[in-house]
């Protein structure tokens, strides 16, 4: 099946880059490819990401745009920002007679977006992590700053043809911020449809106990607290913590961690050991609600574990997998409740959590293929057949 129709994705990180958000459109990109006969084309940067991930061919025409310096220091890295948003968007307008999927990653792309699409650009919105609100959730500016107030209303000023978002409830966000009741789709990221799960067990596997895992990044939208808590609370008799961690906030949590009973601390899970886990923690901080919908839930229900959640009870994580997990919430204190979690916990409950997993993941693996078949019709601007 071929269609002339294209779709132009827009992003900081693409493979073989090891970044989850790059991997969605990797997906999505192959995706058309193979059932509509969509080609893409993904306008990236040369920047390298330090995190956690998977390294795999890139899908489609990948055109990486030269960036500036590299910096870890806060006024040089909003710079940066910035700067690879103005030319990943200005060199977008190359292919303005193409659907342009604008993602939020680098932060503020969809404010460069806002300003210089106009109204005869058909473009979407991808929500991965919100900004400029993530920068007001991390306290580098007040949300009353009238700098704030200005960019945050003319990122949502121009209304894209389509919303996707990571979830209902950060959909419903977006949109309020837009006024408008944009056309969306929901898109979960970290759904494994390739479930390659290893049968060697990894050296810090031990069957007899409960394993609990964090594997991933601990950043600012995440709370080491709810980690420590857990740390806390691990009775090498009978439980297990698997810590791989990365970001900002990793070194301390291993500095934490550092020499307790019953914690292990490997450099990476790769996502084959991540059936091992019995429990995976998840957390967000009240103040990244919608704005941040962390992949370690989807990622973790995918390979058949539930999740054990900190953060607020309107997050989509909590919203879409409470039937496959549990919920500790942030603004209630943390270790009364991880206390009373970590004493009545038994591997009847797990199991019971478990069961409900496989129903959940074949509800995610429609809501992908449902958008996947959303934005080809956006872009060819009529109904589409997949092809087999």
């Amino acid at each position: 099946m071929t269609n002339k129709a294209s779709v132009v994705f827009i992003t900081r990180y693409y493979p073989p880059n090891p970044n989850i958000n790059g991997e969605s459109i990797c997906d999505m990109a192959n995706y058309l490819q193979e059932h509509y006969g969509m080609e893409s084309t993904i306008i990236t940067t040369d920047r390298d990401f330090e995190g956690g991930g998977s390294k795999r061919a890139p899908a489609g025409r990948v055109i990486r745009l030269k960036t500036l310096f590299k910096s870890n220091h806060a006024l040089p890295r909003f710079l940066t920002f910035l700067y690879d948003g103005f030319t990943l968007i200005r060199y977008s307008l190359k292919f303005k007679n193409d659907l342009l999927v604008v993602t939020t990653s680098p932060p503020m792309l969809p404010f460069w977006a806002s300003l210089l699409y106009g109204k005869n650009i058909k473009w979407a919105l991808w929500a991965f992590d919100l900004f400029p609100e993530g920068f007001a959730a991390t306290n580098l500016i007040r949300q009353n700053n009238p700098v704030y107030k200005w960019v945050i209303r003319k990122t949502y000023q121009s209304s894209p043809a389509r919303l996707i978002a990571l979830g209902p409830r950060q959909a419903a966000y977006v949109k309020n911020q837009t006024g408008r009741d944009l056309p969306t789709s929901i898109l979960p990221c970290g759904v494994f449809f390739q479930q390659d799960k290893s049968e060697a067990k990894p050296d810090w596997y031990e069957k007899h106990k409960i394993m609990f895992g964090y594997c991933g990044n601990v950043h600012d939208a995440h709370n080491p607290e709810f980690i420590k808590a857990v740390i806390d609370r691990i009775d090498p008799a009978k439980h297990k913590l698997i810590l791989a961690l990365y970001g900002s906030k990793a070194a301390e949590v291993k500095a934490y961690a550092q020499g307790k009973a019953g914690v292990a601390l490997p450099d990476h899970v790769p996502r084959s050991q991540l059936h091992f886990i019995d429990v995976h923690l998840v957390s967000l901080t009240a103040k990244w609600t919608h704005i941040a919908v962390p992949s370690k839930a989807v990622s973790a229900i995918s390979m058949g574990s539930p999740i054990l959640f900190c953060g607020s009870p309107d997050s989509d994580n909590w919203y879409m997998f409470r039937e496959a997990g549990w919920l500790i919430d942030e603004q209630a204190g943390i270790e009364p409740q991880v206390r009373q979690f970590m004493a009545g916990l038994d591997r009847a409950a797990i199991d019971a959590k478990k069961s409900k997993t496989a129903g959940i993941y074949e509800g995610l693996k429609r809501q992908v293929l449902e958008a996947y078949e959303e934005v080809a019709e956006e872009a060819a601007g009529k109904k589409v057949v997949p092809g087999p």
